[in-house]
């Protein structure tokens, strides 16, 4: 079997039962789809997936995020076991890369959420630029903010293009998400608002929570609404809602690069609690 050349093809749905079975039993398998399970992003988001096979044996598989002004995310990466791992990787990200290159991508992003993808995007010539890290709430420590005269209000399915205009408007297109990964935040989250201003939505957040672990998974308001204590308000509600549940333990994820945000949270009681991941990024000649 290892004198088999490799073969790299695009994903097909006939393939869909052997992805799954190696994405679950592999030691050496990324995952960063956030509201989505493997056959729901392959399903719903379609976004660019490759497989490596060894005759009739998969043995690898990468899968890309369809872009956003040139940016797109590694959301699947895979290999089945320790046989010639730097050549499948190899093969895998070349075949991506020409990817990339014809759909005009210009850089390529990885959240390393698994200790040995680092090594492996090195040699392909990904480089660290930034870390999402973690902040965790305890108990009722929270800072009551001040009037901000926006209304909140549940998200309703009819607010989904606005709140594509709002993640569009308050975050670059790295951290954006598409119209589908909205669609399934707004059904899978046990907390979602909208903060309504002038009758418009300005503001609006997602949250989850499971018995007594709470995640305050989103909040983004318009730049021309910012430091307007809008922020405030729906993070101070979500707190509110936790504590109703009750949740213990809060947590939340930012961008080390992104101060104005820590800053927020850690006026709440929120406090790093060093569980962090680089990103690593490669533009794309």
């Amino acid at each position: 079997m290892l004198g088999t050349r490799l073969h790299v093809g695009p994903y097909e749905r006939q393939h869909r039962s052997a992805l799954l079975e190696l994405s679950a039993f592999s030691p050496w398998a990324h995952r960063h789809l956030d509201w989505y399970t493997i056959g729901q992003w392959l399903d719903q988001e379609r976004g660019y997936v490759y497989l490596a096979w060894q005759g009739t044996e998969l043995v690898g598989y990468i899968g890309l995020s369809r872009p956003i002004e040139g940016w797109s995310w590694i959301r699947l990466f895979g290999i089945r076991d320790g046989r010639m791992p730097g050549l499948i990787v190899e093969e895998l990200w070349e075949r991506a890369e020409a990817h990339c290159r014809h759909s005009r991508i210009q850089q390529v992003a990885a959240l390393m959420v698994t200790n040995w993808l680092s090594t492996t995007l090195r040699g392909c010539g990904f480089a660290c630029t930034d870390e999402v890290i973690t902040m965790r709430h305890i108990g009722c420590r929270r800072r009551v903010p001040r009037t901000a005269f926006a209304k909140i209000r549940r998200a309703e399915p009819h607010d989904v293009p606005r709140i594509a205009e709002l993640d569009e408007l308050a975050f670059p297109p790295l951290w954006r998400m598409t119209d589908a990964e909205i669609w399934q935040a707004l059904r899978i989250s046990a907390h979602a608002t909208v903060a309504v201003r002038g009758g418009n939505a300005v503001a609006y957040q997602f949250g989850a929570w499971h018995e007594s672990f709470g995640h305050l998974a989103r909040l983004a308001v318009a730049p021309n609404h910012q430091r307007k204590g809008i922020g405030s308000q729906l993070l101070y509600q979500f707190l509110d809602e936790c504590e109703r549940w009750p949740v213990e333990t809060i947590t939340v994820n930012t961008q080390l690069s992104n101060a104005p945000s820590q800053q927020l949270y850690q006026r709440f009681g929120f406090f790093r609690n060093n569980k962090d991941f680089e990103m690593w990024c490669k533009r794309i000649a």
